[in-house]
């Protein structure tokens, strides 16, 4: 379903832009057929397009491996993919089959964000049609049309700069394949650096035409990129564009401004209902604020840019992750945000452009690789002043090297173009890279095996000398530049084309042995799993609430908390090591994944062993709602004081104005029921008094009784608490944040306005 689904969606798309500019069958069809050459064994197979073998290294998978189809993990690095995007995608899918907005995700963090954190693309239009099919082959079909859509940006691109269609062909198979986007294939990140040529045939178009279609074509783009969900690539592909913009623009001035800044604010109103809940959001959170702290900050040594100058010549000499991975020397010891390394075969054609091409474009695309390379490596004066300019010192500016890897193939295909009537010397280039390239890596002392070092460098090497001997052997250009063409293809399958393995279908989240023990029915609860048990976020794909979870928006009141019944980690999901941690009970754990040989803890009860994992149920487990005996109010140490706590039943923090008191509050009783991400209370109180809500208290909650709406106060730190009167309450509790109906209203409206004008237009031009 997946491979029909594609076909139908290209095929639609290349239909849509051949009505707008000229495209040849013979592009068109080179272009669809393009991602198959990493997605076709998947869609052939039926298997799924996606790491998800990663989440078989934490028990209780681990204990299923074998008869999921699993016997080894195929490549540790796109991890992220397996325990993030994987199952925000289920919790997307959840929220559509509960006919709920994706607004919150109830399975990670005892709640977070979902299309607030963006990431999830929820109103991406391949995230919507990747509904359309089940989720294990809707991964495959995401992952074509990503590497599709960045093929088909390319092309465009390339054509406008007026390159032949080979030369055109020649770079946006360079710029599809380029490690770095498949490398991040199934994030939003990897989604929305894909749309960067787009993005810059949407400036040239402004900059060189200006005017509605320009406009149009930029607003199309910029509104594709910002529904990515990545804010961070959208910043950085903007402002290069803008810079292409005032590079490219020579007369009509004043019209090229009008037109830019139209489609800038026509995307960012059409994208209002996305963009608003994510910037309320993002100043909640604990990454915010700790790069606003400035921690992220530092360059790395010249030498250290060296270093990763070569591993983007020759990236073999950085290993393959769970194969072969090198040892550096301590002063050369890095962090990676990706390589802009595309292939070899670009190499001689890009140095081609730059040293004989007669065109002003290839002095900006050479500084593009330059700064990209520069800003990657995290080069002491640039990252330097990346980090004092707005805006940009919160982002992380090494992703930046994808400039890199998207001007080499810009110039690449420039060069291509221009050497068609010069092949020897191209010819001699292609020799002399080859040459280089096997010169450094002898050169050059490694701690890798000669074995891996030799079979690597001939794939890098060996299409290099087929190509000087191709050039020197076709008497037509067609056929040279047809050769080239494969021979890139050829290298790029053989060296990227197992990033994303494709993994037997029956290892997509199969029945736990034990789960079918837990309840299913309205009344809400939460897991957890012990030590390394249970790979973070899983839980959604099995319909279950954890207690923990691993995000890149972390709500920053809940992370205060973490000390005091878990144990922070960096870069990966806080670990829960002590089952007695008084708080778990507070957030509704009543559920426990436990190292299978542990003795069982004291209020905990065995419900069963099995692979992998002991199953426990937490008799102290609150409910979800829940009255308190005693309540603090006012200003308190809260941290301090929940820590001490032992019972959170019998004493919760309120957040409210006022002296700090402490109040007798169990005054009588709470049910509740989860329908979707709602919660349905029902409250007998025999007095006034406080009910506490063990969900996080992010900014768009909102709570009614009988229609009449209900104060909430932050409880515990990071959760909820309602001041409810006596009697009888129906309580109905919704995330709806306002900034999500503004949006849709700015939205809405300028759609509308839109349509008018488009049908105004057309009547007036009639």
């Amino acid at each position: 379903m997946g491979a029909l689904l594609y076909l139908l969606s290209a095929a639609a798309t290349l239909a849509l832009v051949r009505r707008l500019t000229a495209l040849s069958r013979v592009a068109a069809l080179v272009l669809l057929l393009l991602p198959l050459c990493l997605t076709g064994r998947a869609f052939v197979t039926g298997r799924v397009y996606a790491p998800i073998d990663l989440a078989y290294h934490f028990d209780p998978l681990a204990s299923m491996a074998t008869r999921a189809g699993i016997e080894r993990i195929a490549n540790p690095l796109p991890s992220d993919v397996a325990v993030q995007f994987v199952p925000w995608n289920a919790a997307l899918r959840w929220s559509i089959a509960h006919g709920q907005w994706p607004l919150w995700n109830p399975f990670e963090l005892s709640g977070n964000v979902l299309a607030a954190a963006a990431q999830s693309a929820p109103f991406h239009p391949v995230t919507l049609l990747g509904l359309l099919i089940p989720a294990p082959d809707a991964f495959g079909f995401m992952a074509a049309m990503t590497y599709f859509l960045a093929a088909l940006g390319m092309f465009l691109f390339l054509r406008n700069l007026e390159l032949r269609q080979l030369p055109s062909l020649f770079g946006a198979a360079g710029w599809s394949l380029s490690t770095y986007v498949v490398a991040f294939t199934h994030t939003a990140h990897g989604n929305a650096i894909a749309l960067l040529p787009l993005v810059m045939l949407g400036a040239r178009c402004v900059a060189l035409r200006p005017g509605i279609r320009a406009a149009s074509i930029l607003a199309s783009a910029l509104v594709l990129l910002t529904l990515s969900g990545h804010p961070e690539t959208s910043l950085h592909v903007v402002a290069l564009s803008i810079a292409y913009v005032i590079f490219s623009a020579r007369t009509n001035l004043s019209r090229v401004a009008v037109s830019g800044l139209a489609a800038g604010v026509i995307a960012l109103l059409l994208t209002a209902f996305f963009l608003l809940p994510m910037i309320d959001a993002i100043p909640q959170t604990r990454e915010y604020q700790h790069r606003k702290s400035g921690a992220e900050g530092g360059s790395a040594s010249w030498g250290v840019v060296a270093h990763v100058l070569r591993s983007n010549i020759v990236p073999f000499a950085e290993g393959t992750p769970g194969e072969e991975e090198p040892q550096h020397e301590r002063g050369l010891e890095h962090h990676s945000m990706g390589t802009a390394y595309a292939g070899a075969m670009l190499f001689a054609p890009a140095l081609f452009a730059l040293l004989r091409a007669r065109t002003r474009e290839k002095w900006f695309f050479g500084g593009v690789v330059v700064l990209g390379f520069l800003a990657g490596a995290e080069a002491p004066i640039v990252s330097s002043i990346l980090a004092r300019i707005p805006i940009f010192s919160l982002a992380i500016n090494a992703r930046m090297i994808a400039f890199a890897a998207f001007g080499t193939c810009v110039l690449a295909a420039i060069g291509l173009n221009a050497s068609l009537t010069e092949r020897r010397r191209l010819a001699l280039l292609f020799l002399f890279v080859g040459v280089s390239i096997a010169a450094l890596t002898i050169a050059i002392p490694s701690t890798l095996t000669p074995d891996f070092v030799r079979a690597s460098a001939i794939r890098e090497v060996a299409p290099l000398l087929l190509a000087f001997a191709l050039l020197v052997a076709f008497r037509t250009n067609r056929a040279a530049a047809t050769g080239l063409l494969a021979l890139l293809l050829l290298q790029r399958v053989v060296e990227i084309g197992g990033y994303i393995p494709a993994v037997d279908r029956r290892a997509f989240f199969p029945p736990i042995a034990g789960f079918e023990r837990l309840p299913r029915n309205s009344e809400p609860y939460r897991i957890v799993g012990q030590g390394p048990l249970f790979a973070p976020n899983i839980a959604a794909l099995y319909g279950l609430e954890d207690v923990r979870g691993y995000q890149a928006m972390t709500f920053a009141r809940l992370a205060e908390t973490f000390p005091l019944w878990s144990i922070p980690q960096p870069v990966w999901s806080n670990r829960v090591d002590d089952l007695t941690a008084p708080m778990l009970s507070m957030m509704n754990v009543r559920f426990a994944l436990a190292l299978p040989d542990s003795p069982i803890p004291a209020s905990w009860r065995l419900i069963g062993r099995y692979p992998g994992y002991a199953l426990l149920e937490n008799s102290r487990a609150l409910p979800r709602a829940f009255i308190p005996r005693v309540v603090h109010t006012g200003p308190n140490n809260l941290i301090r004081d929940m820590r001490a706590c032992n019972d959170f039943g019998a004493e919760a923090w309120i957040e409210a104005p006022g002296p700090a008191m402490d109040v007798a509050n169990d005054s009588g009783s709470v049910r509740v029921r989860a329908d979707g991400s709602r919660l349905l209370l029902h409250a007998s109180m025999q007095s006034p008094g406080w009910i506490v809500v063990s969900e996080t208290a992010w900014s768009g909650w909102r709570a009614s009784s009988a229609g009449n709406p209900l104060k909430l106060h932050f409880a515990d730190r990071a959760f909820l608490g309602m001041y409810v009167p006596a009697g009888d309450h129906d309580i109905v509790l919704s995330y709806r944040p306002k900034a999500m109906t503004t949006g849709a209203i700015a939205s809405i409206a300028t759609a509308v306005g839109l349509v008018c004008f488009a049908i105004f237009g057309r009547r007036k031009h009639d």
